[in-house]
């Protein structure tokens, strides 16, 4: 059986050129263990939100500005072994940095929600 590998990372509808080694956090709920008087007495949940991270190869048609300022986006994220993600109304959290010894635009994510599957 396959393992997952790789990912192509599409924002609305362009791929991205990506190093290997992409992560997504679908996002959902955190359970937190709550303890008092020597005892586990439940957990608490914490909402989180789906989160993407990758390293976009820099190249001469690359705006780091127009990167940095994607909002609303749909992302899809498709494994070489067939599972497909979409992030909805996708946006950049953090500043794209350039990397000039490797040639990378690191670039974060987030969205309102993330399916699977569809």
């Amino acid at each position: 059986m396959q393992v997952t590998g790789k990912a192509i990372i599409r924002v609305d509808g362009t791929e991205l050129r990506t190093q290997d080694g992409a992560t997504l956090n679908p996002g959902g709920e955190k359970r937190e263990a709550q303890v008092g008087n020597g005892k586990v007495h439940g957990y608490k949940e914490e909402t989180q939100a789906p989160e993407l991270e990758c390293q976009v190869f820099h190249t001469a048609d690359l705006s780091l500005k127009a990167l940095g300022a994607i909002t609303s986006a749909t992302v899809m994220f498709e494994t070489d072994t067939g599972a497909v993600f979409v992030l909805r109304e996708a946006f950049v959290t953090d500043v794209p940095s350039l990397n000039v010894k490797d040639g990378t635009v690191g670039l974060k994510m987030s969205a309102i929600s993330c399916d699977e599957g569809a």
